[in-house]
């Protein structure tokens, strides 16, 4: 491919991926009001639709939505006494302005009585409002109009509103008189105050700046306005009355305005009304409003017409009254400027002095007209086509920042478009005569853009002049016959190419045909290019050869046609020498030859044919132009280019010649006429007209065709059917009219706007005089007009045109009853949009879809029978529906047969009532659904009239009670039937004298025969299974077997550990050292930045800071806290409870003095170990004393750095992994058991069949922090699920996928965002419980899966956030749960399942899945590895300094108690470290990182840590078949990590004790670290609570201890609190 080629490929493919980014939509879930932008921030546009308001960047990228209903509203100020009940009001949004001055959004609706909203232009959720009512009309019938208007840099807003009071039709009758009735008594035009307070009473009142801002309508009748705009002070509002009127009035008094009739000659007869009015600005002085304006009832006569602003100016008035508005008393009239059928809405702009005009109409067209300096429409376009058909009612809304790109709101959605795709148009040509302003060639890029998008190159834009394209000309610009000597040709450049510097450049040319570079050279002026004679043969013999020019100065690659002289007789056509001439050749007519060189007759121009004249029945005229040069040449006339119909011409004079005229007996048509030499008939004169005659003998001008009489006729079209048709089928087209049978055949030309060309069907059958039929070609959707032409007729004529409408978008909206027996034969009524053009429609169902059945039409709807089940599975199923060369799906649900089991009969005077009995079903039938009969054997069935149809039963009539009913028939729909027989009537004689004992004796030998038949059965079924188990045993093993030996790790962690969710100090250490009270206030009530104090006053406060110094100087003396700490622990009631509290608050208390804590630790450490010498081995085991608790929170503190520099990483990415594997597999939503896990106890033996998906997941939850990440929208990945999954798993793995890829800075809550599936442009809503939810026996429900909705493969799903908030979780509670099931069945079976088959039931046994364990723990070995060795690795040879202080205290306690024992030194370690700190990091993840623990979790981590803990262990494991599996798994590695461990110990032990200035100075560093984290004041006051409770018992102390300066210390303690109790602060 040439480089450039690759190029301009490479460009108009981006070009296209761009558009296709920059152009994007959002759909709403309730109807749209209005819309709105604002420049600020890069832009923001505002939607109002029902009861809601949203916001978007100017890409339509959801930022915010705020709620505005409904609400609990009605027109009267209070709901007592109020004339009207109030109700739940929807709120419609009236207004929505923005205030850019002030950065505001004014939003009103008909809620709290018309009244407005200010809200932030930033963010919408921040809002004000304002009491001042009656802004905008509730009463949606009752026009509000309000517009900005920017005057001397201060925008005001202007509001317009019907009138609503007792003499409208809008005030209901009961509240006419009512006061505090909302209603706005005057037509009003208002100009509002934007500035001041929004609360105050100045904002939106009369704006004081203008001396007379409002004025009133006449109220003699009703005013519906309808827009406005502001230009050059004055206001322009168009008005809907008896008539269109248009309201001009000056912005500095606009009670001096004037209400203006307009009119405008449209077709049709009754008032104007206005639908929607625009400003056109113009380059010159003058401007117009373009005004959309309608006869009531008829949309076909819809036009835009345009009113000069400055006739509003100069009309007369007539002023009726004081604060009214004047009457002109003359009529502004204009012309329709463009006409088209259901026209709705109008926008207009000025690009580059070029006025384009958008309108919206009812059938979903934009439609786009550009004019000219005289108001022209110069080429009308179909911008847009809605493929759903949406009116497009509301103007459109221009991008502020890009006009390129303007906003089009629908019913329910809102698009941003671009204002002209020019990237359709491949040529220069093409892209500027498509005649818009908007569109531009780019040179150098060689595709037609935007000037924006032609970056650093010439542009070349649409004139209206000539056309400025780049061309290539050859000189000479065509070959020679003669090869006598070498070639060469100039080549040169021509056309716009700007300042480009065109002597500095290349050229090269290439044959197209066979790819050969002809030659290569320099451009100056232009390229000289020489040609080798064999060269210049391989063109000579081509017919005009293709060459193409490539120009290094500006990239440009221009293929040309090089005409050739020679060759050129083979293609010359009907106007062989004009074709030469224009080719740049010479042409000899004497010779009729075409050649490069002149002849020596110095021919002027070509000689041809202009025009014929019959100048009698027999005779035809012939007029020639420029023919001197044939005046001595023999010529004759072919009439239908046909050798028996040549006739010889005469000449009469130099220019006419004369020709004998046929008589055509059997022909009524157009005959073409070619004029022609005598002796050489394939040398034709030129005829560039193609001149034809007329087979009738009628001189008339107009006459075209005639009767076989040769009377001229005139052939009319008087209508078609259908006249809409499907645009992906060939119809066939009746043309009905009159005298249609002339001229031999029939053809049909089919053109629309939106089209570059008509489309033509040939194959058209001409009936009769009064029909032809057509075969109508394929188009695009639209209204077309058809033009039925005959014989070699190319141009319409008027009275053979008739419209025609091509529909795409055929759909079916509504199935009843969606629901069906697994027969099927319901008859099932379908819905649609535009059925009309519907011939035949079948339905199928979604499996196989091989048998199609036909469905019958209506005169509105069609009508289908539901298909046969064959599964015979009852649940949630797709249907498709074939019609018109597409396909639908449809979902509709399937339920078991009804079943009847008995009927009844009584005699009610001449009738038979029948009942028939049913089992209860959600089938709803209805009685055209059921018919009974009565089966009567040889004399026919008798049908039996359905009167009720019931859940349990079903009554029907018959009118006669002579007869004896042996048999019953039930038809359901067309397939299903059941038949039942009468239950026996009870005599009690004859049945007790007879049929009991005979019965007896039948059941005795019945018994007996049944039961050695259920011995043999249930012998056979017991082997049956017991070979089923055997096999499914062998297949477990064997899967199990296979999966140990393939296992390995396949989890897809995180790729940024920067971004791992670590918490912060303070939180990790209040959740360690509150673990209890993770969710109350403890957890935070001492973090400094989460308090708040009150002032105390000066004299307490001075006598409280003496009693607390107290409590300060009592904390910070070591030996009176030691001493206080075992006098509280001998108090009964001091719980465990109390002392871990007491140890956490004094952790706290001297976080910022660890020296001093770390002390105290020690000092109580030693006193421990005196107390414990009895058991040595129990030391430090469990948390049952103060110190215990305070060695863990000391440890917890002084690990923290080297926990999260080392440690964190492998234990994220552990719990990681143990996640991804549990979802690897099943996971029971209720229970939480899975199929691969770690512990026996959440192991999911119950699984059932699954398979993995893959879904291709975007994202749509559009806030702005998304947009500043780069994490918005545009996020879409791929995320594997299992077809079991419910929607809230596939919802946690979705955003644990997105974790995985961009870190956890970004996080949701699962019930505010739901999962929609994307499947044939339809979404699907996905939910854990809806209505297709499966229902079991007992009341129970199934959760739905994604195996449930039928979701394919590569399906497409979309996250987006909750409209609805508030909804209910899938499992919120366990008494909710309780009536919930997901894997894990209950013993009741489905209702809507069938029963298994007998011997078929797969058996499955728990221990059949315990080599789940074994794999899952080889697929995560390496993580649990890499946790324990990061643990009691040495980072940098150095273990932490505080576990060498523990390990150093424990040393030189064992050596003082002489201890020689090493196991128990071991233990004192163990007991310290291992199971005092890490094991409750690995248990309780959620310490350490911002995340949650679910309990399979929990479960999963208890097994490693007792891994973890076994490693510690001296003790060796006995384990046999019966021993837990949970210390089985890692049986075989424990042994391995026990030597790790002892080299651990025994290196620090090596290292030495650590020196007291090393362990101060790192005491230090970490209080400075962590300073002012807690509130260590209020800690110490906690402890002072404690002392203050047991001031007696430690007064009293222990024996043999001087605790005098104690006692004082406890009494001024205790006055402190007696102080504190009574202060008023507290």
């Amino acid at each position: 491919m040439h480089p450039a080629q690759a190029l301009r490929i490479c460009l108009l493919l981006s070009s296209l991926l761009l558009a296709r980014a920059e152009e994007s939509s959002y759909r709403f879930e309730s109807s749209t009001n209005n819309m709105a932008m604002s420049s600020r921030g890069g832009g923001r546009v505002f939607v109002a639709s029902n009861n809601y308001l949203h916001q978007f960047t100017r890409g339509l990228v959801l930022e915010r939505w705020n709620r505005t209903g409904p609400r609990l509203d009605g027109p009267c100020e209070k709901s007592q006494g109020c004339c009207q009940r109030w109700t739940n009001t929807t709120n419609v949004n009236r207004i929505l302005v923005v205030d850019e001055g002030n950065r505001h959004l004014i939003t009103c609706g008909t809620v709290r009585g018309g009244a407005c909203e200010m809200r932030q232009l930033s963010d919408i959720s921040d809002s004000q409002q304002n009491e001042k009512g009656r802004v905008a009309t509730l009463d949606l019938r009752a026009s509000t109009l309000a517009f900005p208007l920017l005057i001397d840099n201060s925008t005001h807003m202007l509001t317009a509103v019907t009138s609503t009071g007792e003499g409208s039709r809008f005030i209901p009758a009961n509240c006419k008189g009512d006061d505090s009735y909302y209603e706005i008594k005057e037509t009003r035009i208002l100009l509002r105050s934007l500035e001041g307070q929004v609360t105050g009473s100045l904002f939106l009142n009369y704006d004081s700046a203008f001396d007379e801002p409002s004025v009133d309508l006449p109220t003699s009748e009703e005013h519906q306005f309808v827009q406005g705009f502001h230009l050059n002070g004055a206001i322009y509002i168009s008005v809907n009355a008896a008539n269109a009127k248009v309201v001009f009035a000056n912005v500095s008094s606009v009670r001096e305005g004037v209400l203006v009739n307009v009119s405008c000659s449209l077709a049709g007869s009754g008032p104007l009304q206005v639908l929607s009015s625009a400003l056109v600005s113009t380059a010159g002085s003058p401007s117009f409003l373009a005004a959309v304006l309608s006869r009531q009832e008829q949309p076909q006569h819809n036009a835009l017409c345009l009113f000069e602003l400055g006739r509003f100016n100069a009309v007369k008035k007539d002023l009726i009254a004081m604060r009214k508005i004047a009457i002109a008393s003359d009529t502004i009239d204009s012309t329709p400027l463009f006409s088209y059928s259901g026209l709705l809405s109008v926008s207009a702009t000025l690009e580059r002095n070029w006025a384009v005009i958008f309108l919206g109409a009812e059938d979903g067209r934009l439609i786009k007209l550009v004019l000219d300096e005289n108001m022209k429409v110069l080429r009308p376009s179909i911008l847009i086509e809605l493929q759903d058909e949406s009116p497009i009612k509301h103007s459109i809304m221009f991008d502020k920042i890009d006009p390129h790109y303007f906003y089009l709101l629908t019913e329910r959605m809102v698009r941003r478009l671009k204002v002209a795709n020019c990237s359709k148009y491949s040529s220069c040509e093409r892209c500027l005569s498509a005649q818009d302003p908007y569109c531009g060639w780019c040179v150098n890029e060689e595709r037609c853009s935007f000037n924006s998008e032609c970056q650093k190159t010439i542009w070349i834009k649409f004139t209206g002049q000539a056309d400025s394209c780049p061309k290539v000309a050859f000189q000479p610009s065509a070959i020679a016959d003669t090869l006598d000597k070498a070639q060469h040709f100039k080549v040169i450049l021509k056309g716009n190419l700007g300042n480009v510097n065109r002597q500095k450049g290349e050229c090269m040319m290439r044959n197209t045909k066979t790819s050969e570079i002809i030659c290569h050279a320099n451009y100056s002026t232009y390229c000289l290019c020489r040609l080798s004679s064999e060269t210049y043969l391989q063109l000579s013999n081509q017919i005009d050869p293709f060459v193409e020019a490539t120009f290094q100065l500006m990239s440009l690659n221009i293929t040309i046609k090089l005409h050739n002289c020679f060759n050129s007789h083979a293609s010359r056509g009907n106007s062989p020498c004009s074709n030469c001439v224009n080719s740049g050749c010479y042409w000899w007519a004497t010779e009729q030859k075409c050649s490069l060189f002149p002849n020596l007759s110095k021919m002027q121009a070509c000689p041809h044919v202009t025009r014929a004249e019959q100048s009698t029945q027999l005779d035809l005229h012939i007029y020639l132009k420029d023919a001197e040069i044939l005046e001595k040449s023999n010529l004759s006339c072919v009439y239908n280019g046909k050798v028996e119909l040549t006739y010889s011409a005469m000449w009469i004079n130099k220019s006419v010649i004369k020709c004998g005229r046929p008589t055509f007996d059997d022909e009524r048509r157009i005959i073409p006429v070619n004029l022609i030499h005598t002796n050489d008939a394939k040398n034709i004169i030129d005829n560039p007209n193609s001149i034809t005659v007329y087979s009738c003998d009628d001189r008339k001008a107009d006459c075209v065709f005639c009767t076989p009489q040769k009377s001229c006729t005139d052939s009319i079209v008087t209508s078609i059917n259908p006249d809409r048709v499907a645009s992906s089928e060939r119809n066939t087209l009746s043309i009905v009219g009159k005298r249609l049978n002339v001229g031999s055949r029939a053809s049909l030309q089919i053109y629309g706007m939106a089209d570059h060309s008509a489309d033509i069907s040939n194959d058209c059958t001409i009936e009769n005089s009064t029909l032809v039929k057509c075969v109508l070609p394929k188009a695009i959707h639209g209204k077309k007009t058809m033009c039925l032409l005959y014989d070699s007729e190319e141009d319409c004529a008027a009275n053979r045109t008739a419209f025609l409408e091509y529909v795409t978008n055929i759909r079916v909206t509504e199935i009843h009853p969606a629901v069906s027996w697994l027969d099927g034969g319901r008859r099932m009524t379908i819905s649609g949009k535009n059925f009309d053009v519907v011939k035949q429609m079948q339905i199928s169902l979604s499996e196989g879809r091989r048998s199609w059945i036909e469905c019958s039409p209506g005169q509105v709807n069609w009508t289908c029978e539901s298909p046969f089940m064959q599964n015979g599975i009852p649940g949630n199923y797709s249907v498709f529906f074939r019609f018109s060369g597409s396909e639908q799906q449809v979902n509709m649900i399937y339920h078991e047969n009804p079943i009847f089991y008995n009927f009844t009969e009584v005699i009610d005077e001449k009738q038979l009532l029948i009942t028939v009995m049913r089992k209860k079903d959600s089938l709803h039938l209805f009685k055209s659904d059921v018919k009974i009969f009565v089966l009567r054997g040889a004399d026919g069935p008798l049908e039996c009239n359905i009167t009720e149809v019931m859940d349990d039963k079903i009554k029907c009539v018959l009118n006669t009670t002579h007869i004896s009913i042996s048999e019953l028939e039930v038809r359901i729909g067309q397939k299903y039937s059941s038949k039942l027989i009468p239950s026996p009537i009870n005599n009690p004689i004859l049945f007790g004298l007879f049929v009991i004992p005979v019965m007896l004796v039948i059941f005795i030998v019945i018994y007996c025969w049944a039961s050695r038949q259920k011995d043999k059965q249930f012998s056979k079924k017991l082997d049956c299974q017991m070979e089923l188990l055997e096999s499914q045993f062998r297949t477990q093993i064997r899967e199990g077997f296979v999966e140990l030996q393939t296992e390995g790790s396949d989890v897809c962690l995180l790729r940024d550990y920067n971004s791992i969710p670590f918490l912060d100090y303070k939180h990790f250490a209040t959740r360690t050292f509150f673990p209890e009270s993770a969710n109350e206030s403890s957890e935070t009530s001492f973090v400094k930045d989460l308090i708040v104090t009150m002032p105390q006053r000066a004299q307490e406060q001075s006598d409280l800071n003496q009693g607390f110094n107290a409590l300060y100087n009592f904390l910070n003396n070591e030996r009176f806290l030691v001493i206080s700490i075992h006098v509280l622990e001998q108090q009964k009631d001091f719980t465990i409870k109390d002392r871990c509290r007491f140890a956490s608050f004094l952790t706290i208390a001297f976080h910022s003095n660890l020296v001093h804590l770390t002390n105290v630790l020690d000092h109580l450490l030693k006193d421990l170990m005196d107390r414990s010498s009895a058991q040595p081995k129990l030391l430090l085991r469990s948390t049952e004393t103060v110190v215990e608790k305070l060695l863990t929170n000391w440890v917890s503190l002084c690990m923290y750095g080297f926990l999260r520099e080392s440690v964190g990483e492998p234990l994220f990415k552990l719990v990681s992994a143990i996640k991804q594997r549990i979802n690897l597999g099943p996971v029971d939503a209720i229970s939480g058991k899975a199929l691969y896990t770690l512990n026996e106890d959440w192991l999911l033996w119950q699984v059932t069949d699954f398979k993995p998906l893959k879904l291709d997941v975007a994202f749509q939850l559009n806030t702005e922090a998304d947009v500043e990440r780069d994490h918005d929208s545009s996020s879409r990945f791929e995320v594997e699920v299992l077809d079991c999954d419910t929607i809230g798993q596939v919802k946690e793995k979705i955003f644990e996928t997105f974790y995985n890829k961009y870190g956890y800075s970004q996080r949701w809550q699962m019930e505010d965002i739901d999962l929609e599936v994307i499947e044939k442009g339809e979404h699907q809503r996905l939910q854990d419980i809806d209505q297709t939810s499966q229902e079991l026996e007992g009341g129970k429900k199934k959760l739905n899966t994604i195996g449930h909705y039928h979701i394919p493969n590569e399906a497409s799903l979309v996250v987006i956030r909750k409209r609805e908030k508030g909804s209910k979780p899938v499992i919120p509670d366990s008494e909710w749960a309780d009536n919930l099931c997901h894997l894990i069945s209950p013993q009741s079976v489905s209702v809507e399942s069938p029963v298994p088959e007998q011997g078929k039931k797969k058996f499955k046994v728990k221990e059949m899945y315990l080599t789940k364990l074994v794999s899952s723990k080889v697929a995560l070995q390496s993580f649990v590895e890499n946790l324990f060795r990061s643990i009691w690795s040495l980072h940098n040879g150095k273990p932490p300094i505080a576990v060498r202080h523990i390990f150093d205290i424990l040393q030189e306690q064992a050596n003082n108690k002489k201890i020689t024992d090493p196991d128990v030194l071991h233990i004192w370690k163990t007991n310290s470290l291992p199971l005092r700190f890490w094991v409750n990091v690995i248990k309780n993840p959620q310490f350490v990182f911002d995340i949650e623990k679910t309990s399979h979790l929990d479960g999963c981590l208890s097994v490693i840590a007792q891994a973890f803990m076994d490693s510690f262990s001296l003790s060796s494991q006995h384990l046999g078949k019966h021993s837990p599996t949970n210390k089985v798994l890692y049986a075989r590695d424990v042994p391995h990590y026990k030597e790790e461990v002892k080299g651990y110990y025994r290196y620090i032990a090596d290292l030495g004790s650590v020196s007291e200035e090393e362990l101060k100075n790192f005491l230090t560093e970490e209080s400075q670290k962590h300073q002012n984290e807690f509130k260590e004041k209020d800690a110490m006051i906690e402890l002072g609570k404690y002392i203050q409770k047991y001031s007696v018992q430690l007064e009293s102390g222990p024996e043999g201890e001087d605790l005098t300066n104690m006692r004082d210390a406890i009494v001024q303690i205790r006055e402190y609190y007696v102080q504190k109790s009574t202060c008023s602060w507290e």
